[in-house]
């Protein structure tokens, strides 16, 4: 059972390293508003109304009103803004989503219905039934993260591929996101929450801290888990795996689960031949 995976070193060293420092977990993300400003004209006022950083508060803020198409559209682009930060793609590709998706703020909105009345994993179940083209689990999940956060207890964790490849390095569990599939998010929850029970912590902030083990970014505390600076060959081959796979949460599916599949193999031979 994916419960019975014990708690990674990693993650346990992780946690005692952030509660000595007594910080935030995950700092705020800086983003490039004239950018966004181009894609969005008529999101004009709600663009330049958001603060130069944007941290998971701010943008739970504006998820409280994603049941409704016009609150769900800033929900969304609030989600993507963090998850994108200064990518310069991000606006374009957020942008697609909205228009290339007959109805897709609608869609949106549904969705955040379903995470008010049944939670995470029924949302997650719903938006898998009729996905929005272009828009991945990747992505997704950060969408219903902010709107679970915003409107229930039961927050659905992100599952990019930097949390990804960082379950699938310390358990060797791999979970597929190259399509929207329920068991795996299932799965996915099921781990967090056995981990969570175990460290007396909340399932997202498991998902939180997983995230900052696995990469250092802007602001970041300097205690992260720096795979690119080790002097480890084999972290260093998990550091350019992570950054490979990052490109994927972004690319079409049938090219991501083709990737993904050569990148798992890859591994496999990197964890082997360090094991041996």
């Amino acid at each position: 059972m994916t419960g019975e995976l014990p708690v990674p070193a990693a993650l346990t060293n992780t946690v005692q390293r952030w509660r000595d420092q007594d910080e935030p977990v995950q700092p705020p993300i800086r983003w490039s508003r004239e950018a966004w400003r181009k894609y969005f004209p008529s999101q004009h006022a709600f663009l330049d109304a958001l603060p130069e950083q944007i941290d998971r508060a701010e943008a739970t803020r504006h998820a409280a009103h994603a049941t409704t198409p016009e609150g769900a559209e800033r929900a969304f682009l609030a989600a993507m803004i963090w998850g994108y930060g200064r990518v310069g793609y991000g606006p374009w590709r957020t942008a697609r989503v909205l228009t290339e998706n007959p109805h897709a703020v609608d869609r949106l909105a549904e969705v955040a219905v379903v995470a008010r009345e049944q939670g995470g994993l029924a949302a997650f179940r719903d938006l898998a039934s009729q996905p929005l083209r272009y828009l991945g689990v990747a992505f997704g999940t950060k969408y219903l993260r902010f709107v679970t956060a915003a409107h229930t207890s039961d927050k659905a964790p992100i599952l990019d591929a930097v949390v990804r490849r960082w379950v699938s390095t310390h358990t060797g569990l791999h979970l597929m996101i190259d399509e929207w599939r329920p068991a795996v998010y299932e799965k996915y929850v099921a781990l967090l929450t056995s981990w969570a029970a175990e460290l007396g912590l909340a399932t997202d902030t498991v998902e939180e801290l997983i995230f900052r083990s696995a990469v250092s970014r802007e602001g970041s505390g300097q205690w992260s888990e720096s795979w690119a600076g080790s002097s480890s060959p084999e972290q260093r081959a998990q550091a350019a795996l992570l950054e490979l796979e990052q490109l994927f949460d972004t690319a079409e599916a049938d090219q991501a689960r083709e990737a993904r599949h050569h990148l798992d193999e890859l591994e496999r031979i990197i964890r082997r031949g360090w094991a041996g």
